[in-house]
């Protein structure tokens, strides 16, 4: 990542410790090659990134080319994220759980819009979320949740795991 953009993050990390301050112009960050390279880097060796999503692409044709064109779309205010391609996987009870896998160039574009939005609301100055909050976060899981738990309530001989069924698979 090239200096100015990671400054530019730093400085909105910065600003945003301060909870009256308002962020303008954030879209241009979409515009930042070096944030699309970052988001790339990330995600290439999860588990799972290769899958195709619905236009059958995997990250192995992912280039700079193809960061360009993005980026062009958002300025031109044209990019729109693609239907996911929706398949089932096993649940450890013998049930189908329903996912859903975005084409790779959305996954991209999320993961720049998850850095920007850390940069503001995860900041280790000013966390927007409590600590006790572990989804979705960088170095917090399910695993650090149980530490807590462990920690906390050590009195605590149940731990019951609950799923709303198909709370997911229609919002809208």
């Amino acid at each position: 990542m090239s200096y100015k953009t990671f400054e530019r993050l730093e400085r909105l990390r910065t600003l945003n410790s301060n909870r009256q301050w308002k962020n303008r112009d954030l879209y241009r960050l979409m515009y930042k090659e070096d944030l699309y390279i970052l988001a790339y880097e990330q995600i290439k060796s999860k588990p799972g990134n290769m899958t195709p999503g619905t236009d059958e692409e995997t990250l192995d044709g992912f280039s700079l080319e193809t960061i360009r064109e993005i980026i062009q779309e958002m300025k031109t205010e044209k990019f729109q994220f693609k239907p996911v391609r929706i398949t089932f996987i096993p649940k450890a009870n013998g049930k189908m759980r329903k996912l859903g896998i975005p084409c790779v160039r959305d996954k991209i574009v999320q993961q720049v819009m998850y850095l920007i939005l850390t940069t503001i609301y995860d900041s280790p100055n000013t966390p927007y979320f409590r600590e006790t909050s572990h989804g979705f976060r960088q170095n917090h899981s399910c695993h650090t949740a149980l530490r807590e738990i462990r920690r906390k309530w050590s009195a605590a001989n149940w731990l019951i795991e609950g799923d709303i069924r198909a709370c997911f698979d229609h919002t809208s």
